[in-house]
């Protein structure tokens, strides 16, 4: 097991707990920063409890990924997505944040505060990795992520739509942590893209979820982005570059495997909870 002392924030989340789960089996020292420690606004109490634990690494997840609440309560955002990472990369740790895809095209101001909380984190800390990422999970803190929306409405028989013309390529949550740890031990910093080897619509992604989870694929239906009425400025296309990912790291990430994965450990977490 690594020395280094790890701070992970947000662990309560999706992919902050995946963190925890993961890291604690590599790490001697991990700690976590969440909400439920005291006001994550509060700069002041955010600084000296980081500055108590004094972390050799600090892996920042926390964000509001509610587009439609970030949209109409833009002061928290600001301040949640810029105003806390400016606090945690300001510590002389080698300080990792979880960007969005949505950054290379900030149409919306979850997107846009993002792209800001790259900034600041390029300019606070020089040690710093930024990997920007789309990911898939469960145990969201809102229990709606893509795929458990999906699987939700799969084992109720009730029909969805996928939109045809969004284009990604997410990967699952432990393998996003799993690179992250070869990232963060490395000597690399700046903006990773870490992302699947392979582009695929969002409707065809949930239709290799029906088929890993062997659901009726007919209840999934072809939709268009374009062609709703959402209320939040949503991009297409949000395709990685993973030529730096392949490249310099080896790592490839497929779509195949992380399903597989997910399906796994989603069995074995019904099975200790039930």
């Amino acid at each position: 097991m690594r020395n280094e002392r790890v701070l992970i924030t947000g662990t309560t989340g999706m992919l902050g707990r995946q963190f925890l789960e993961v890291f604690k089996s590599r790490y001697k020292d991990v700690r976590t920063l969440n909400r439920s420690d005291g006001n994550l606004l509060d700069f002041k109490f955010v600084s000296d409890f980081v500055e108590s634990i004094d972390p050799d690494i600090i892996v920042h997840c926390i964000a509001d990924t509610n587009l439609k609440r970030c949209e109409t309560d833009r002061e928290n955002t600001l301040l949640l997505h810029c105003g806390l990472t400016d606090c945690l990369a300001s510590h002389t740790s080698r300080f990792i944040y979880i960007s969005s895809d949505s950054t290379m095209n900030p149409v919306n101001f979850y997107a846009k505060t993002k792209y800001l909380g790259e900034k600041i984190t390029c300019f606070n800390n020089p040690n710093s990795v930024i990997l920007r990422t789309n990911i898939y999970g469960f145990n969201s803190s809102s229990g709606n992520s893509l795929v458990e929306w999906a699987l939700n409405s799969f084992k109720k028989a009730e029909t969805i739509n996928g939109f045809s013309d969004v284009m990604f390529n997410a990967i699952y949550t432990k393998q996003l942590v799993d690179t992250a740890y070869d990232i963060i031990n490395s000597d690399v910093t700046g903006i990773i893209d870490v992302g699947g080897n392979y582009t695929i619509s969002k409707f065809d992604f949930l239709k290799r979820v029906c088929s890993t989870f062997n659901y009726n694929v007919d209840l999934l239906e072809e939709g268009k982005l374009s062609d709703m009425n959402i209320g939040v400025d949503r991009p297409k296309n949000t395709l990685l570059d993973i030529k730096e990912l392949n490249d310099k790291f080896g790592i490839v990430l497929n779509l195949e495997d992380g399903l597989k994965q997910l399906k796994i450990d989603m069995e074995i977490y019904e099975r200790n909870n039930n």
